[in-house]
């Protein structure tokens, strides 16, 4: 039964197409299915999870992170030692995301990400309007996770 204020949810269209049924976005069943890793609730993926606590500490920075929680109240363990090589939060916004400026290499870090690439079936001049799009999206993601993007040149 579809109400009139109901209408057709964009993730379920990206994934269904006109197989999609009409529902509000809060009843949306795949967002419903969706489970997030970060912060182990159903509602949303990863890529869309607001909690930034837990992403900073999902990559560890100090070697502390890397023992057992027991191990640390056992031993009375108060340091926090870096890991060498491994910038502290404060820094995060100056870590890079490298990719390189391939169509391919787009496409696949955009999907990684859960962000559909756009992807054109002509050459030419839709090729250069499909790598500058999915830079564009790729810009969003990287400013969504708080990190620095740099295009390295195609290798040809």
């Amino acid at each position: 039964m579809a109400t009139e204020n109901t209408q057709f949810c964009a993730k379920c269209r990206g994934v269904l197409g006109r197989l999609v049924k009409r529902h509000s976005p809060d009843a949306c069943p795949l967002m419903k299915g969706s489970y997030c890793g970060l912060c182990a609730s159903y509602g949303h993926s990863p890529s869309c999870c607001a909690d930034g606590v837990t992403r900073a500490y999902r990559e560890p920075q100090f070697v502390e992170q890397l023992i057992p929680p027991s191990l640390i109240e056992q031993y009375g363990i108060k340091t926090r030692s870096p890991i060498p090589g491994v910038p502290e939060p404060a820094k995060a916004k100056e870590w890079l995301l490298e990719v390189s400026e391939t169509e391919d290499v787009l496409r696949a870090v955009l999907t990684a990400a859960g962000v559909k690439p756009m992807i054109c079936q002509e050459k030419g001049k839709s090729n250069q309007r499909e790598i500058t799009e999915n830079k564009k999206r790729l810009q969003k993601v990287a400013d969504k996770v708080g990190r620095k993007l740099v295009f390295l040149p195609a290798h040809k």
